[in-house]
């Protein structure tokens, strides 16, 4: 589970933010155990009852931070494409030092990582829980993730023009989600198979666009 696990202050269906450490410790078990319940029996199993029966807590003290079951999956959203924006823009800062011989390869790997790592993730997104709100919550934290891209981008292909590299970037963010999906949709690992197709895919986008 990423570590921004607690509901990410920006998410306006979080009632209240915890200021004392032990409600904030047991939000942040309530959002573990969200997780927990996501990657263990999927998106269907998602209840406030059950994630309640797996922190420990009684259902009537999630209420007081979050309103519903969807505030739940808003904040865990947040909380997984927040680690993941970060995730992309320490391969941009590693990539500024020591530039990659594949940047788009170093990328894509970086994702794959991050959708292997978390389980809960791939449940919610690809489940059914993934809502045109949720979307919409996390379509500014989607975009740090292309923001760092297009700093990788800068730094390989100079010459291009900065809108190009930032429509290649968002493009590139896109397909990758779509790649992944089915990629991790037919092997819980990701297709072996399917991952490299993507990989020369994402490839030649880039060098033929930039």
């Amino acid at each position: 589970m990423p570590e921004t696990t607690a509901p990410a202050p920006r998410s306006p269906r979080v009632r209240r933010v915890p200021q004392q450490q032990r409600s904030r410790d047991k939000l942040r078990r309530v959002m573990e155990a969200a997780d927990a319940v996501l990657a263990a029996d999927g998106a269907g199993a998602l209840s406030m009852a059950r994630v309640a029966e797996e922190a420990g807590v009684a259902v009537g003290s999630i209420y007081a931070y979050l309103p519903d079951k969807e505030a739940i999956v808003e904040a865990l959203a947040l909380a997984y494409w927040t680690a993941f924006a970060h995730r992309v823009e320490a391969v941009a800062d590693a990539d500024a030092l020591a530039p990659a011989h594949a940047p788009t390869d170093v990328v894509f790997d970086a994702l794959v990582a991050c959708f292997r790592d978390e389980p809960g993730f791939r449940a919610l997104w690809y489940g059914g829980l993934r809502t045109e709100r949720v979307r919409e919550e996390t379509r500014a934290v989607r975009g740090e993730v292309a923001g760092a891209v297009a700093r990788i981008l800068a730094a390989h292909w100079p010459g291009a023009a900065p809108a190009d590299r930032t429509a290649a970037a968002e493009t590139l963010v896109l397909v990758g989600d779509g790649l992944l999906r089915e990629a991790f949709r037919r092997d819980p690992a990701g297709d072996p198979a399917l991952l490299a197709e993507g990989r020369i895919v994402l490839r030649s986008y880039v060098a033929a666009r930039l």
